[in-house]
């Protein structure tokens, strides 16, 4: 099944028909895709590719895109819906980036492949100590254990150009808890623009904030981009009295 998006056009499997129809083209996550096509070319990397859908248009943006997911359910949709297309330039990473190298719990947001599924079950003592989406909506809790890496791996073993790097996209529903302190020599050093979703629902506040802090302290600068591609700069009081969750960093 072909599907179209703002002059882009790739192909599904149809196990991922009913979604794509409902969802996709029913303006999901406009913003995120104005960014996907405001730094267009170079590397993109999306960490939480889920079944693909800022994959599949990503393809057709960049040179190269390494799309990171390790939900099992997810990975088999997203390699049906990468088969469906010709791309040869899509890298899947079967692994959740992570402050190590190992083995980490996954999952605990309702089922396997809804998208939702988080590193913070591995600490599922903390993470079910607090209240929040995680502990007032799921009753169900599935969990898997998954490979981790960290970003220096990431970098070395897929051979990743740091200094072509355009963008990268962390959706990760609440793990950036633990990927962004580990990510944070990482952007110092090199300042790549930076594309985070902050999930309020499934952290404490102050975890938001010192994620805010740390972000602020990297980069000058911080952007929101809206449904229809207008583009306005922020700051971090903003972000914190607003709750605003889609945030661009550039240097």
């Amino acid at each position: 099944m072909k599907i179209e998006k703002n002059n882009i056009s790739f192909n599904i499997h149809p196990h991922s028909k009913e979604w794509f129809c409902q969802y996709y083209n029913n303006n999901w996550e406009a913003e995120t895709f104005h960014i996907l096509d405001h730094y267009k070319g170079g590397t993109y990397i999306d960490i939480g590719a889920w079944t693909g859908p800022t994959v599949l248009y990503s393809a057709n943006l960049y040179d190269r895109v390494i799309a990171i997911e390790p939900d099992p359910i997810a990975l088999s949709i997203l390699e049906e819906n990468l088969n469906a297309n010709n791309f040869s330039n899509v890298t899947v990473v079967k692994k959740g980036l992570s402050d190590n190298n190992g083995k980490s719990f996954f999952g605990g947001n309702g089922p396997l492949g809804n998208s939702e599924s988080t590193l913070l079950i591995n600490d599922k003592e903390d993470y079910f100590s607090y209240e929040g989406r995680h502990t007032n909506y799921w009753t169900e809790h599935d969990t898997v254990q998954i490979d981790t890496l960290t970003i220096d791996t990431l970098i070395k073993e897929y051979d990743i150009d740091v200094n072509n790097i355009k963008l990268i996209k962390l959706d990760v529903e609440g793990s950036e808890k633990i990927i962004i302190p580990h990510l944070k020599e990482f952007l110092n050093m090199h300042k790549p623009t930076f594309y985070v979703s902050l999930h309020y629902c499934y952290l404490r506040d102050e975890d938001v904030v010192e994620l805010v802090n740390t972000l602020f302290e990297i980069y000058d600068k911080c952007f929101l981009f809206d449904i229809h591609g207008n583009i306005k700069q922020t700051n971090k009081e903003e972000v914190l009295s607003h709750r605003l969750e889609m945030l661009v960093f550039e240097k």
